[in-house]
């Protein structure tokens, strides 16, 4: 898949900006604060109708606007799609297709997928666990539908459970019973989901960590459920481990009035040579690790839904090293139509030739005549 055209309209800093890409590399220059992250953030929100470092809507319209517009075409090999992503500040979403059909936000992952790449991602290994959960549910949810339909009912569900526990009396029993018991069922669905998801994954990036490494490290990847389980064999098999979770923390969740167990609480763990890298990696170690993790996303989305994904690269490769820098170039960049931010017109040295080149100020884009440095 390739995306052709991006509108954005009172998105950001920009007013209006039409851009035209190229299928192959593109890159975006400027200073810092001009607007080029904003660009990737658009694209990322077509993909997924959400922003992934805005916590609301609201933040993303332009200052003194009611409105934001986002609009994309998509080019796939069986077909073309025009995404449109609106929101006003009267509270209003609205995700079409094609100009008319209206759909729910989740649904753009059908139809766009874009693996992000940040400077934060390098703290993915050694961060909280939140964000290797987010990692695990945003790439999932890229791939498969009903594990979106699993993560909304789980959350729904999460929501309804604390809310009983927050103001739990004798009478409220048989109601805890029952959200437990759906709590369990979807949340059994997801572990087993991930575990498959993180099987697959675990392999490429395997592949991918011994030739960042030269074959010198072995990259093994470790789902943590929040609950002791020996094997995620099955869903049967996991809900019976959690059920037995549940029961066993009944009553300290009664007294602490919040959910301790179930996928929300689940981490990810990434071992080299059988050490876990997050406590005792170097950062160099670190950085490869989290590096080979977003190539093998690229990879895994390629095999399972045989179509490319587009790689967003917002300014990490200056935070790489020349290995490692060189690795991602030669083994997604230079195979994928890829956005890249930069604030050094040094980083053209390490792109293809081919590269579209945009310059990006203060809200303004402009292509370049094809000057290279």
């Amino acid at each position: 898949m390739r995306i052709k055209t991006l509108h954005v309209e009172n998105f950001r800093n920009y007013a209006e900006a039409d851009i035209s890409f190229d299928p192959g590399v593109n890159v975006f220059l400027g200073m810092n604060a001009q607007g080029k992250t904003n660009l990737l953030e658009a694209l990322y929100i077509l993909s997924s109708g959400k922003s992934y470092r805005a916590s609301k809507d609201t933040e993303l319209i332009k200052w003194k606007e009611t409105f934001f517009r986002i609009k994309g075409e998509v080019e796939r090999n069986d077909f073309n799609v025009s995404l449109e992503v609106s929101f006003s500040q009267k509270g209003r979403k609205l995700v079409r297709l094609n100009g008319t059909e209206a759909v729910r936000p989740s649904k753009l992952a059908s139809f766009l997928n874009v693996v992000m790449f940040t400077p934060e991602d390098l703290s993915l290994v050694k961060g909280a666990p939140l964000g290797r959960r987010r990692f695990l549910d945003d790439e999932i949810s890229q791939v498969s539908p009903i594990y979106r339909s699993f993560l909304n009912s789980y959350n729904k569900i999460l929501i309804q459970r604390n809310a009983i526990l927050r103001n739990y009396n004798t009478s409220s029993y048989a109601l805890l019973e029952v959200w437990s018991d759906q709590l369990i069922d979807v949340g059994s669905k997801i572990m087993m989901k991930r575990a498959e998801y993180l099987k697959s994954l675990g392999v490429i990036a395997r592949m991918t960590h011994r030739k960042i490494t030269g074959s010198k490290e072995e990259l093994t990847l470790r789902y943590i459920p929040s609950f002791a389980c020996e094997a995620i064999s099955s869903v049967e098999e996991v809900k019976k481990h959690f059920a037995k979770a549940v029961e066993s923390k009944k009553e300290i969740e009664l007294i602490r009035r919040v959910t301790l167990v179930g996928p929300h609480r689940d981490d990810i763990k990434f071992d080299v040579d059988g050490i876990d890298v997050g406590k005792y990696g170097s950062q160099g170690q670190q950085r490869s690790v989290v590096l080979s993790l977003k190539i093998a996303e690229v990879n895994y989305i390629k095999t399972t839904l045989g179509e490319d994904p587009i790689l967003l690269l917002d300014d990490v490769l200056s935070e790489l090293d020349d290995v490692r820098r060189d690795h991602l170039v030669r083994e997604a960049v230079e195979k994928h139509q890829t956005m890249i931010t930069s604030a050094d017109m040094d980083c053209l040295k390490f792109l293809p030739q081919s590269a579209k080149v945009y310059q990006v100020t203060a809200g303004s884009v402009k292509v370049l005549n094809g000057d290279r440095c």
